[in-house]
């Protein structure tokens, strides 16, 4: 319910008993513990998310103490490209948008944005899917469906363990318009001693500015080097 009325705001109750199929009366018994427990709340009828969800985000954006510094990179980032900078990790087989920066000529994300997405369609997500063994890999498969977002997703799995190797190999991912068309972006996965990636950073913009030319000739080489500046400062921790 939390997450139709977040997708939906400002809406009523009849319109969420009905569209979810759950009679009135348990709507509004739901409806009254959530709003005494401060998760909702009701104005001329209509039901909004409150901002205490945002108590929730601070705490995960601030719990580890290196993510201070990847924030601050990501806005640098932003500034330095002129683009939409995300920082993405995983979190039960999806990418999660921790933070987002927006450069001079970005792709205005807007309130619509969602903060979550599939791995297999985004460049953040195929960056840390890079680092995982084969057998993962395939079980991710199998649990999605690997379920298309544009005509250029991926969704065969040999084809994407194809992709996955390449990735590990260069170091990089690449989303040509794989995940929104009109959109691509390139991805560094930013990994522990281990090589098990704890992250991923992410430049996204236009298809007729971002080029696969220019990720190639100056994106990448900035990428990877905020890669590897990112994960001697956590080692460093």
């Amino acid at each position: 319910m939390l997450e139709y009325i977040r997708d939906n705001e400002p809406v009523r109750l009849t319109t969420i008993a009905t569209d979810l199929e759950i009679p009135k009366s348990t709507v509004h018994r739901y409806l009254s513990a959530l709003i005494e427990n401060q998760y909702v709340i009701c104005q001329n009828d209509h039901y909004r998310i409150s901002s205490v969800f945002l108590q929730y985000a601070n705490t995960i954006q601030t719990r580890d103490p290196f993510y201070p510094l990847v924030n601050s990179k990501i806005n640098e980032l932003a500034n330095e490209t002129g683009e939409l900078v995300q920082f993405i990790i995983e979190e039960y087989d999806r990418a999660i948008y921790l933070f987002r920066a927006v450069g001079d000529h970005g792709v205005r994300v807007g309130n619509y944005a969602k903060t979550s997405g599939p791995l297999h369609s985004t460049a953040g997500g195929k960056a840390i899917m890079s680092t995982w063994d084969e057998g993962r890999i395939i079980k991710y498969c199998e649990q999605t469906g690997l379920q298309p977002k544009t005509e250029y997703t991926i969704t065969s799995p040999p084809d994407l363990l194809t992709e996955l190797e390449q990735v590990g190999k260069q170091g990089y991912a690449i989303n040509n318009q794989e995940n929104v068309t009109g959109l691509n972006a390139i991805s560094v996965p930013i990994c522990d001693e281990d090589g098990d990636a704890f992250g991923a950073v992410s430049v996204a913009g236009p298809t007729n500015r971002l080029t696969i030319d220019k990720i190639n000739e100056e994106i990448t080489s900035l990428l990877l080097s905020v890669s590897n500046e990112l994960e001697l400062n956590y080692r460093l921790l």
